[in-house]
């Protein structure tokens, strides 16, 4: 994979010898006691932190005359967020993604999404909220991260997605969270925009609202439900959007049996203005043998129109290069999850997603390769490997994924 070859001894070397990379999440916290000292006093107890990362991704296309999609960016997310003063707090965030050296190939930036489509540096306020929490509930408007499984920030590449919204969450039921919502523009998919887009041709001219609910009240139970609603059938310029609604509904429950065994099942779909609605179902099965290994397999099926969600699906299916349209298929799949040392992971897994009749794009099988090791305390690296290959049938082109991220935050 022409420069790739050499960052994959480099990555490699290191992998061999410590822990999971989760990338960084958006932190829901309790509401913490009310300071009402001065305001100065909530600025100095306010807290800066940098979320940093290096990330270098190649995506190579089996087919003659197409050139591969690669980049090497810097980059991240540097934030202030203040103290409490009387339940409020503000928040700021600088997002960025900035070329290194000469590795983009795409004159056009499709493939890699490191970078605008036009192969310029990614900047810009990603976000800036104000928050205000009384008791079990908590307001927030601005820019903002959100985590919902239809609505998420999608966090794939060096920068995550980000949203304009209103949202308020309250926690006064026990063991249930209840989050409603208003969301009219994003910063598109891994903020590959350097800006905020309304894409009212999709959501409508008014926006998206949304209620997001997650209870644990059964034991070993985890419930969580998501409805998103388009608020206008019609784009800004008159035109018709196509998805009316977002539905979702998932659970996860730890067996009292074996060693983390647990059984997981979704379900989702949409409704179509003037099409099929879609409907998707899948399960899950996992558990830990040995203290070092996990095992699971999993199964997801789409039926009758490709299954939408706003932003990163939840599909179990659903990986490294993943869905094209998610149309209407069958998947079956397996993974593998090996932690030889304390703070290495490695996962392998494989699935085969074959297309409904008359569909030719979601016809393919993906071999997936995710290796995660703790450096120290504030340091990590990831390597990851993606084979696609495409149907005889298909109207797509395989593809090799390659991609080294190596994270600081502080």
């Amino acid at each position: 994979m022409k420069k790739s070859l050499l960052l994959s001894i480099v990555a490699s070397t290191m992998i061999m010898a410590g822990g999971d990379i989760v990338p960084v999440e958006p932190v829901v916290e309790a509401a913490s006691e009310v300071n009402t000292g001065s305001f100065g006093d909530a600025l100095k107890n306010g807290k800066f932190t940098a979320n940093m990362r290096l990330f270098y991704m190649n995506r190579s296309f089996d087919v003659a005359g197409t050139p591969d999609a690669e980049a090497l960016t810097a980059g991240g997310i540097v934030k202030y967020e203040s103290g409490d003063y009387y339940g409020f707090k503000f928040g700021f965030a600088y997002y960025g993604s900035h070329k290194v050296g000469d590795f983009f190939d795409r004159t056009d930036g499709i493939g890699t999404s490191l970078l605008q489509s036009n192969g310029d540096d990614i900047a810009f306020l990603g976000e800036a909220y104000l928050q205000y929490d009384m008791s079990n509930t908590m307001f927030k408007i601005g820019r903002q991260r959100l985590s919902t499984p239809l609505m998420q920030d999608h966090d794939l590449r060096l920068l995550p997605s980000t949203y304009e919204a209103a949202i308020v969450r309250n926690k006064d039921i026990p063991d249930t969270m209840v989050e409603v919502g208003y969301v009219k523009r994003y910063s598109g998919f891994v903020s590959k925009l350097s800006d905020f887009d309304d894409i009212d041709s999709k959501w409508g001219k008014d926006g998206l609202g949304y209620i997001y609910l997650k209870n644990k009240s059964i034991e070993n139970l985890t419930l969580r439900a998501q409805y998103i609603k388009s608020l206008s059938d019609t784009a800004a310029d008159g035109t018709p959007i196509d998805v009316e609604d977002y539905r979702y509904f998932d659970l996860k429950y730890n067996l009292p049996f074996g060693d983390k065994t647990y059984v997981k099942a979704q379900y989702g779909g949409n409704a179509y203005a003037n099409a099929d609605d879609s409907t998707l179902v899948g399960a899950k099965i996992g558990t830990t043998l040995f203290d070092m290994v996990d095992v699971a397999v999993l199964y997801d099926q789409i039926s009758d129109n490709s299954f939408k969600a706003v932003e990163s699906g939840p599909m179990y299916s659903d990986w490294q290069q993943g869905y094209s349209n998610y149309e209407a298929s069958t998947a079956f799949g397996g993974q593998l999850v090996v932690r030889p040392l304390d703070g290495l992971s490695l996962k392998f897994g494989y699935v085969d997603v074959s297309a409904d009749e008359g569909n030719v794009r979601d016809d393919f099988s993906e071999f997936n390769f995710d290796g995660k090791y703790t450096i120290n305390d504030y340091s990590k690296i990831r390597v990851r490997y993606s084979i696609k290959d495409q149907t005889d049938t298909s109207d797509r082109e395989d593809r090799d994924d390659f991609r080294i991220i190596y994270y600081m935050n502080f």
